[in-house]
């Protein structure tokens, strides 16, 4: 599982609609492009697929193709063959004061599993400041088998705590992990990279009812 709430600054990629839900209660349906940045290439563009509830008119015709706007709600992503996909349910859209840069930020909210060996990798910053990094991936099942979705993970301790406060005694391999942080969404060399600084970790440990 991997969810985030984000706000995404991008442009309309072609003319909004309106559609309907199982309820039959409108809403606003519309792809959002966004460049990302990439220390390969000069860009390298996604697409974020909208909706956003209570939708009117007069919503079709302010964000139409070619407006820059910024929409913040509740992302999944999903992997859907070799690429990944972003679905995004909004709570706020503006074409106000949108920023220059495209950008998606935000918290993330993780579950999955460590790595089965080189589960992380002790760092140093610029700094000097020593800090974590480690991968996990999230499964969700498509069709008749599983897909993963790996995130690149930093973990920092607190200022001036020892490096071994930030490495659990669970932390093995393929671990079981429920994660929150901060989202980054780059790309490298035309791939989209996921990746989160960290702010909380557990073990998730299943509960027999």
């Amino acid at each position: 599982m991997i969810k985030a709430e984000v706000n995404v600054t991008g442009t309309v990629k072609r003319n909004t609609g309106i559609r309907t839900d199982r309820n039959n209660d409108p809403y606003l349906s519309l792809i959002v492009t966004v460049c990302l940045p990439d220390a390969k290439q000069t860009n390298h563009s996604i697409d974020v697929f909208v909706s956003l509830p209570h939708a009117c008119q007069e919503d079709v015709t302010t964000y139409r193709e070619g407006v820059r706007l910024t929409v913040s709600g509740s992302m999944d992503i999903r992997k859907r063959g070799e690429d990944l996909q972003f679905y995004l349910t909004g709570d706020m859209i503006s074409a106000e004061n949108v920023a220059d840069l495209d950008a998606i930020g935000g918290t993330m909210t993780f579950r999955g599993h460590l790595k089965k060996e080189n589960i992380y990798e002790e760092k140093t910053d610029k700094n000097g400041h020593p800090f974590i990094v480690f991968s996990a991936y999230s499964a969700e099942k498509v069709g008749d088998g599983f897909v993963s979705t790996w995130v690149n993970f930093m973990r920092f301790p607190e200022k001036d705590a020892d490096i071994s406060t930030i490495i659990p005694d669970w932390m093995r391999p393929k671990a079981h992990v429920d994660i929150t942080g901060d989202l980054q969404v780059s790309s490298y060399g035309g791939a989209v990279r996921l990746s989160c600084r960290v702010k909380d970790m557990q073990e998730h440990v299943y509960v027999q009812h």
